[in-house]
């Protein structure tokens, strides 16, 4: 019996290969999609997943009610991490957790690699396996060192590593170090990024820092006892609060700060290390988190492509449930009952089903690559053979094939044998549930079309404000580690100085944007003028700093190596200077830093977005405090000259520098970097866009198809009564203009509402304009206006004796 169903059920098909292979393209298509986008969204939800007490590990933040609104800052001071363990029972264990560059010397050998300091609980608290090594010594002497496989291999090439000493440069200080441990290729899923583990005590300006509770530079990880609730550390954490952040307290009421409904104006939070990934308003660990956004809306795009799919599968199947009416009445006649004919049309589902997820298999082996890089996906094929891939891969099979082939089946069985017999079966107006499905595919489809063009027209605002400095004429150029930034900074200054391409050189402790070496940070200095905390951001500069970047001095003047003093003198902006009064603050002096001498206001800069366009311009200072390195050298070129200035510094460096990579790049392309994440968005609401609107234009011919079979005859009765091609093109599109015209409809709010909700997320934004719904709306309506009268043309010029022969 099953193998007459399927030989039934191929001849049925090869019948109708037309249809079916309509079916076959549009589901490959849509499975193949589905299949990389949720290996990517499993992929994003995997990050951290293999620690085994990830459950237990948590992240401690502060949580500051400041008069104008509440903060959250995950940065906590050195003292920390050793008082709470100590005061705290509950904690078993804890780690500080920081990152810097060193650079590695091993004989001749130098190799620049990324320190991670933690301290001796960390590799019991996280699953990083040992090679060699024990976890409860590594870390005995304040010297010893863990490094990678991977570290291993670039230091030490084919020798053991275990026991040997190597050189570390951190910032301008080398200190001997001792392997002690060789650990497994870190997972490409994990937070945590680092090529060697030192001891917290290395931390730059540890010594100094030691003691001070004001002073906030790193992450502190926590792992609790087994059946601890997080729910509680709050409250059992204000005796430990009222201890140690007294100064705190005392600023937040001098400013007037309320308390929050638990009475604090100060306190410490946790967060579960399992959400570090996506933690976006504590910037994760490594600083490296993204938004939840992200893989939501890959999941969001891919049930809708799905969705539109199987919306077409139904419709093409019922457009050749019409053309087989009269086979279901011989049937039946013949004695076929409702489940035999009803497991017959199942089984030619499965059969498209089965072939449009292989093909789609395929398909997915053929771009996954361009798929990862579009995406910036680290998705592989191999993911594909795990139990968990192939179990989704069937559910996703079975899934398709209940929802697609169902309706159509039950529509075919219940057709009445005498009625389909006598030929009436096409008689009737299109179902609602047709129409229905229509609706939500159109629906869906200009969604994303709104969505992309508002992602469009974000990302391009983002690209074209002016920022308040120049982003086309700067170089940025990071300086490696090993390398002194003062020394290297002189250097390139004496190497360009007569280079006529060359407008200025300078250098600061932070980048503008996200350069090349892929790094980002931020320094918050907090300090007290009149009884009232000041909290500015930091920026180490060089002389010429504003000139080379063309930033504006609105009063005063820039730092000159012909004032001494300048050494410890300060630049403010506009911003800054409204928080400290605005007025007269030139010649003034701020006390910023403790057992020091003031600092003296001696020029004020317009405010210029040293940040993303995610945030408003904040509080900063310019200073010339050596206590920041200097990290990038900018380098300000002739307009006319890009490229060839470009080839000159780049040779320049390498003359200074021959065995370390230039990683020089331009501000604007630093700039575009801090917009990945959204252009990343803007990509998969285009792909989703171009991919829902054609798969949903070949449902549509489906409908039009059966459309034109049901009123073959009307169309010849009203050719031979005199209508023309227009009329009959007309007649058959309006009423699905009309449904189109309604699904756009539906789109607007929903539309509105969330890409009102992302443009929540930007301090600078767009605001949406009507006219993106009327475009998007006239889109889909032609698009579709040109499916249907394909169809449509070729009916109305069909000669009407064929039609009406059979009468």
């Amino acid at each position: 019996m099953i193998k007459n169903y399927l030989k039934i059920a191929w001849r049925n098909l090869w019948k109708g290969r037309v249809f079916n292979l309509m079916n076959i393209v549009g589901l490959s298509v849509a499975i193949a999609c589905c299949t990389l986008i949720f290996l990517t969204v499993f992929y994003e939800f995997s990050y951290d997943r293999f620690h085994e007490k990830l459950e237990n590990i948590y992240q401690v933040y502060n949580i500051s009610n400041r008069p104008e609104g509440v903060e959250k800052t995950s940065s906590m001071s050195i003292p920390f991490a050793p008082a709470l363990k100590a005061e705290y029972p509950a904690v078993k264990h804890i780690t500080r957790s920081a990152n810097a560059g060193a650079l590695v010397k091993y004989g001749n050998k130098e190799v620049e690699q990324g320190v991670h300091f933690v301290d001796e609980d960390f590799l019991k608290m996280f699953t990083f396996p040992l090679l060699q090594g024990n976890v409860n010594t590594v870390f005995s002497g304040l010297n010893n060192v863990v490094i990678t496989e991977t570290a291993a291999k670039a230091i030490f090439g084919n020798e053991p590593a275990l026991n040997k000493t190597v050189t570390l440069t951190i910032g301008n200080e080398e200190k001997p170090f001792v392997v002690s441990g060789v650990m497994k290729k870190l997972p490409s899923n994990s937070s945590l990024e680092f090529d060697m583990l030192v001891r917290f005590e290395h931390f730059p300006n540890y010594k100094t820092d030691v003691d001070r509770w004001d002073n906030r530079t790193h992450f502190v990880l926590v792992e609790f006892a087994e059946h601890y609730d997080p729910k509680v550390f709050s409250h059992q954490m204000k005796p430990f609060v009222t201890k140690h952040y007294t100064q705190d307290l005392d600023l937040l009421k001098r400013e007037g700060a309320k308390p929050d409904a638990d009475g604090d104006l100060f306190k410490l939070g946790i967060v579960p290390f399992a959400t570090n990934h996506f933690n976006i308003d504590l910037g994760g660990v490594e600083g490296n988190s993204v938004s939840k956004t992200y893989p939501i809306s890959l999941i969001v795009i891919g049930c809708f492509i799905l969705i539109i799919a199987c919306i077409n599968f139904i419709n093409l199947s019922v457009a050749r449930g019409f053309t087989r009416a009269r086979e279901v009445g011989v049937r039946k006649t013949l004695g076929a009952g409702k489940w035999q004919l009803l497991l017959q049309f199942w089984t030619e589902t499965i059969l498209v089903c089965l072939g449009a997820t292989i093909v789609g298999l395929l398909i997915c082996v053929l771009v996954i690559d361009q798929f990862k890089a579009i995406f910036k996906s680290k998705i592989s094929l191999s993911m594909l053979a795990e139990p968990v891939h192939l179990a989704g891969i069937l559910i996703l099979f079975l899934a398709v094939t209940a929802i697609a082939g169902f309706y159509p089946a039950l529509m075919m069985v219940r057709y009445k044998t005498v009625v389909v017999l006598k030929g009436d079966v096409s008689a009737g107006k299109p179902g609602k549930l047709r129409n229905t499905l229509l609706v939500i595919q159109f629906t869906l489809s200009t969604l994303l079309i709104i969505c992309t063009i508002i992602t469009w027209q974000q990302i391009n605002y983002l690209s074209e404000k002016p920022l308040g400095y120049n982003k086309t004429e700067v170089l940025s150029i990071p300086v490696s580690r090993g390398i002194t930034g003062e020394k290297a900074l002189q250097r390139m200054r004496n190497e360009l100085r007569n280079n006529t391409n060359v407008l200025g050189v300078s250098g600061a402790y932070l980048n503008m944007g996200r350069g090349n070496d892929g790094s980002s940070r931020t320094s918050i200095l907090g300090f007290t003028v009149n009884d009232r905390e000041i909290r500015t951001n930091i920026q180490r500069v060089d002389y010429d700093y504003a000139k080379t970047l063309d930033i504006k001095l609105v009063e005063g003047r820039e730092f000159d190596p012909n004032f001494p003093g300048d050494s410890t003198a300060i630049i403010i902006n506009e911003s800054m200077a409204r928080q400290l009064g605005g007025k007269n603050l030139l010649g003034s002096f701020l006390p910023m830093y403790d057992q020091q001498p003031k600092a003296q206001i001696i020029g004020i800069v317009k405010n210029y977005n040293f940040k993303s366009l995610h945030e408003d311009i904040g509080s900063l200072t310019l200073t010339m405090d050596k206590g920041y390195t200097i990290n990038y050298i900018f380098v300000k070129v002739k307009p006319a000259s890009l490229i060839h200035a470009f080839d000159e510094i780049k040779e320049s460096w390498h003359r200074q520098y021959p065995n370390t990579e230039f990683k020089g790049s331009w501000l604007n392309e630093n700039t575009e970097r801090q917009y990945l994440s959204e252009r990343r968005l803007s990509g998969i609401f285009v792909s989703g866009a171009v991919l829902a609107i054609v798969i949903s234009c070949v449902g549509l011919l489906a409908i039009s198809i059966m459309m034109v079979l049901q009123r073959t005859k009307e169309i010849g009765i009203r050719k031979v009564l005199g209508a023309n091609v227009a009329g009959i093109v007309l007649l058959l599109s309006r009423d699905f203009v009309k449904l189109v015209l309604l699904a756009a409809i539906i789109s607007f709010p929903i539309a509105w509402w969330l890409m009102n909700k992302w443009l929540q997320g930007f301090a600078y934004r767009i605001s949406i304009q009507w006219w993106v719904f009327v475009v998007s709306t006239i889109l889909a309506i032609v698009l579709a206006f040109i499916t249907i009268s394909f169809q449509s043309i070729r009916a109305a010029l069909a000669n009407p004796v064929k039609s009406l022969r059979s009468e």
